[in-house]
């Protein structure tokens, strides 16, 4: 998926650079359980997977608001380990405090 978004982002000429962050969760990240649903395919659910023209368009709407994104909380700051008072900081930086 970040390469797919990184390409189309490179098309429309940003610099785009996919940078790996730490998982915030606890649990392992290898998993026996595997859960499957297929109820909707067959309901006849036609699955549209992500394409280059859909990832392009959906970058060009995000630049013409880019003014609105608040870059302070894009990146994940949930630590699920995290301690009562990092978890008030991070509440009250989401309000805008």
């Amino acid at each position: 998926m970040a390469e797919l978004v990184a390409d189309q982002a490179r098309k429309l000429g940003l610099a785009a650079e996919i940078d790996h962050i730490a998982n915030p969760r606890i649990e392992m990240e290898q998993h026996y359980f595997n859960p499957v649903h297929t109820k909707l395919l067959d309901l006849g659910l036609k699955p549209h997977f992500l394409s280059d023209e859909l990832v392009g368009s959906m970058l060009e709407i995000i630049l013409k608001y880019k003014h609105r994104i608040k870059n302070e909380i894009v990146l994940p700051k949930v630590k699920w380990n995290s301690t009562d008072q990092e978890m008030e900081a991070l509440k009250l930086m989401w309000a805008g405090a």
